[in-house]
């Protein structure tokens, strides 16, 4: 019984490290009881169903292949990231292991998810051929490769890895000593640690009898890439590097399966790094459809005279990610802190601002004035960048009822507009209130908020504050008109 059940948690675990799609799993394990073979043991008899052709048992190689490529961190749900992380660490077999119920941890991505430059310098030394620094970190920073478990998350932030070193090796987790005896931490360090991390995984997840795929059965990456471009909403775009991140490949692959699928529901939509229909980009022979820029206009897509898309109507993978329904955890600092007003992180984030964006540092402290004057209140993030957030209680002490419409962050200099918690919030879970929040933050100069991104967070410079803070706080007025009115009739 115990081995026919490392089989099952050896099938769940390989493909949820591999991404494989769990639709038809209720459908497997209903059937299992009646189709397995009665005159074997048991757990033979589940290992032979489940290698069967259509469960997609990922194979060892598969299994290597993702370790290197897919990302991980948007992989199932928190709780299962971190039981997988758990297993790998206790595979050490440390002679006084972790206590695992007592420690509070949670993953760490080594390279940091918002880098800072020096990060993209070490990064600069490993790119290929017309591969930028960005690209290279989004194919790696969410890899299996670059994360861990630590319970020093806040205190590792995005800092250089010579401070992160200093960090990790006062862990009592062998993986991160591990980690902080490498002399740097980059493209090598973190596919050597993948590599070794699979080797691991292997060991610990057997996989399904003969280890192979069949031949002709298409690799789940090109179904999870249909899958998004069915995903995208109309008036948006993406990059073959975006989709190359979420489906764990790269750019050229990408570009080659769709130049090949052009006729693919939504391929178009899918352009160069700056915004442009790629070259190579062809129809189906006696295709009698509009050009792809047209098509992509006729959907509300803005072009420029150079033919570029507009950026803010582009889909990143983690808005991609979204879209496909995958938990896309968030860097700590987009988690507002719920008990009011922090002195210390209130000054280190005006400091941030004052540094990085001083001529928008007054009409931000204004608009926040302006936001306590509404009975709202500021909570701030936790990590390095000190991330703030105007929020308004409009529960009770029973049943509180937060909601906040942006985030801020001072140092990228970037003003989310949360969409994807607000549609979880009445009355923002209205798409039409919604939409009145982005028609009204739309009418302010510099501000762009494409409407195809009405369940995610897009986001507009904080420079917009250093002229328009009036204007904001009239939009910010009208949401507390909104959301307390909500308040009243639902009383």
């Amino acid at each position: 019984m115990a081995q026919a059940l490392v089989y099952v948690e050896s099938y769940l675990v390989r493909r949820l490290i591999c991404q494989t799609p769990t639709s038809g799993l209720n459908r497997i394990f209903m059937e299992a009881p009646k189709e397995l073979e009665t005159d074997r043991p048991a757990s033979e008899a589940v290992r032979r169903f489940l290698s069967g052709r259509r469960r997609r048992w990922p194979s060892d190689e598969e299994l290597r292949e993702a370790v290197r490529t897919k990302p991980f961190y948007w992989a199932g749900r928190p709780p299962q990231r971190g039981y997988v992380l758990r297993r790998l660490e206790e595979s050490y077999a440390a002679s006084e292991p972790v206590d695992f119920a007592k420690a509070s941890l949670s993953v760490e991505h080594v390279l940091p998810q918002r880098p800072a430059p020096a990060w993209f310098d070490l990064l600069a030394e490993e790119t290929e051929p017309n591969q930028t620094p960005q690209e290279l970190h989004d194919l790696l920073v969410h890899t299996l490769g670059n994360l861990t478990l630590t319970g020093d998350n806040a205190k590792l932030s995005n800092h250089p890895f010579e401070r992160k070193q200093q960090i990790l090796d006062s862990s009592a987790l062998r993986m991160n000593l591990e980690i902080s005896s490498a002399q740097r931490w980059g493209k090598a360090q973190i596919l050597e640690r993948a590599d070794r991390l699979a080797d691991r995984a292997v060991g610990l997840w057997p996989g399904p009898i003969g280890g192979v795929r069949p031949a002709g059965e298409e690799p789940p990456a090109w179904a999870e890439l249909r899958a998004a471009l069915v995903a995208m909403p109309s008036g948006t775009w993406t990059t073959y590097g975006d989709v190359a991140e979420l489906i764990g490949s790269h750019p050229k692959p990408v570009g080659t399966y769709l130049g090949s699928h052009t006729n693919l529901l939504g391929a178009y939509r899918v352009l160069t790094v700056e915004g442009k229909v790629s070259p190579s980009f062809r129809w189906t022979d006696g295709s009698d459809r509009l050009p792809p820029q047209e098509l992509l206009a006729s959907e509300g897509v803005r072009f420029d005279s150079l033919g570029r898309a507009h950026s803010s109507q582009r889909l990143s993978a983690a808005e991609l990610a979204t879209l496909l329904g995958r938990d896309v955890a968030q860097p700590a600092a987009h988690d507002p802190l719920p008990e009011g007003e922090d002195a210390a992180a209130a000054e280190r984030f005006r400091t941030q601002l004052r540094e990085n964006w001083p001529a928008a540092y007054a009409g931000v402290v204004a608009v926040l004035d302006f936001w306590r004057r509404q009975s709202g209140h500021v909570t701030y993030g936790r990590y390095e960048e000190t991330s703030c957030f105007p929020m308004l209680d409009l529960g009770t002490s029973r049943r509180p009822h937060l909601m906040w419409p942006v985030g801020v962050y001072p140092v990228s200099g970037t003003v989310e507009v949360v969409f994807q918690y607000l549609k979880t919030r009445s009355p923002f879970d209205d798409t039409e209130q919604r939409r009145e929040l982005l028609n009204r933050l739309n009418k302010i100069d510099g501000i762009d908020l494409p409407e195809a991104k009405l369940e995610l967070r897009p986001s507009f410079p904080v420079g917009v504050f250093a002229e328009h803070g009036d204007e904001i706080c009239e939009v910010l007025d009208w949401f507390v008109g909104v959301a307390a009115l909500d308040l009243a009739r639902r009383d």
